[in-house]
This record gives C-alpha cells, structure tokens and sequence, in this order.
C-alpha cells in the first residue's frame, strides 16, 4: 500500500509504502509526480518504507523506467526504512550526479523530514 505524506512542501512530493508495491498503485504516484515535476521543475522525494513486502517484476519494471526518465529531475531524496537492504540502494543512487540522498531509521524520522525541507 502507497499513502500520500503531506509534509507542506509544494516541492516534497512524499509518501509511505508498507506492504506489496504494485503497478496499480504506483501509476498513480508516478503521474502525481510527473505533474509535479512539470509544475515546480526540481522536486525532492521523501519516503517511508515501513514493513515492505516486495514489489511485483512489472512494478518493478515501471518505477525503473520511471527513475531512468527522471534522474535529473530531483536533487534530494530522504528514505526512511526499517530494512537494512535499502542501503545499497541509496549507495547506488548518490552515484547520480546532483541528486543527494540519504538514509535514516525510523527513529530518526523527524530529522529526515527536517533534512528533505531545508
């Protein structure tokens, strides 16, 4: 399940994912975001994932394809996880140049939703 964060950003377009990712949720946020992107230009993302489950392969598949179309069109991204594997990920993704991101625990919750604003 994807939920919409509202952190009183017009440019922190953030979210909670718990559970399985579909593609028939994440559709929706990639066209929000999308939108969002035409509207304000550079946006940053902040995400809580929180008891993931997987993702399904089309899933998958869309938000790679997604990412790809839109490296340059973010320059912050905080995750908030419970789970140890997302730090490869963020490793990988600070490899894309003008895009900063960083990881946090759930305890550290408040100091990513400072961090995404400043």
């Amino acid at each position: 399940m994807i939920q919409p964060i509202d952190l009183q950003n017009d440019r922190v377009f953030a979210f909670r994912v718990n559970g399985k990712i579909t593609t028939d949720e994440l559709k929706p946020l990639a066209d929000k975001l999308r939108d969002l992107i035409k509207q304000y230009g550079k946006m940053r993302v902040y995400a809580e994932y929180i008891g993931v489950e997987g993702i399904t392969p089309r899933a998958m598949w869309e938000d790679l394809k997604f990412d790809l179309a839109h490296l340059t069109d973010f320059d912050k991204a905080a995750l908030v996880t419970d789970k140890q594997w997302m730090n490869l990920s963020a490793g990988l993704v600070n490899l894309v140049p003008g895009l900063e991101v960083k990881l946090f625990s759930l305890d550290e919750q408040e100091q990513a939703r400072q961090w995404i604003r400043s």
